[in-house]
């Protein structure tokens, strides 16, 4: 090998022309898994499927949607919506804090949709929605769509998903299971509730069990003894 800045190959020439640059990750046609080595090695792959590079993508893209998964975001709006297949809370998000009757308006509207994971309110901000008078004859139609330009929702979660670490650290709600989404059937005694020294988020007595991988809390989150209602 003629080069004049790597040292000599110790292997055998015919060997090391033979050796090729690592493949990048391909999936498998159902995307549940990846290729095996043997099949992609000595063939032309590309980082579009490299899961830091996917991670980069959807950060930046929950960037250009207008909102980020913070606390503060969270507390602007204050509403977590459940969908109505996996009964998992998710968070609402705002980069302002909505005003009382936007609260009261949003409240209404989510109680007339059936919400899944996944669906995006995009389409609701593009589009004037009018809410007939609900039990108010002196209420005004409401136009729902100028509140979804500001508020957003995650759609990149699936049913499968866990809790968002931003339902915990927005200090709003309760204290609920973060793998299944599950809520105590019963209160906490004191010597139960989750400390600033537990590492974990809560889990239900199931998940607790079958979940190896659990989720660790940041040092400033507490469980939060004075608990707001979810919608």
């Amino acid at each position: 090998m003629d080069c004049n800045i790597c040292k000599p190959t110790r292997s055998d020439e015919l060997d090391f022309s033979q050796v090729h640059s690592l493949p990048d990750p391909i999936p498998t046609a159902n995307k549940t898994s990846y290729k095996e080595f043997s099949d992609v090695y000595n063939t032309i792959t590309t980082e579009q499927y490299r899961p830091s590079l996917i991670n980069q993508q959807q950060k930046k893209k929950r960037t250009l949607t207008g909102f980020g998964p913070t606390a503060q975001f969270v507390r602007n709006v204050g509403i977590v919506i459940e969908c109505c297949e996996c009964n998992k809370w998710r968070v609402l998000y705002s980069k302002s804090k909505l005003s009382s009757f936007e609260v009261a308006t949003l409240e209404r509207y989510l109680d007339t949709i059936q919400y899944i994971c996944g669906d995006s309110f995009e389409a609701l901000a593009n589009s004037s929605i009018e809410m007939e008078n609900v039990g108010d004859e002196n209420s005004e139609s409401d136009d729902v769509g100028k509140i979804f330009e500001n508020v957003k929702v995650d759609n990149k979660l699936i049913c499968s998903s866990s809790m968002e670490v931003s339902y915990y650290s927005s200090g709003l709600f309760e204290d609920i299971c973060f793998q299944c989404g599950k809520v105590p059937e019963d209160e906490f005694d004191e010597s139960d509730r989750v400390s600033v020294n537990e590492i974990y988020y809560h889990y239900c007595d199931e998940c607790y069990t079958t979940v190896s991988n659990k989720k660790k809390r940041g040092k400033d989150v507490k469980f939060q003894v004075t608990k707001r209602s979810r919608k």
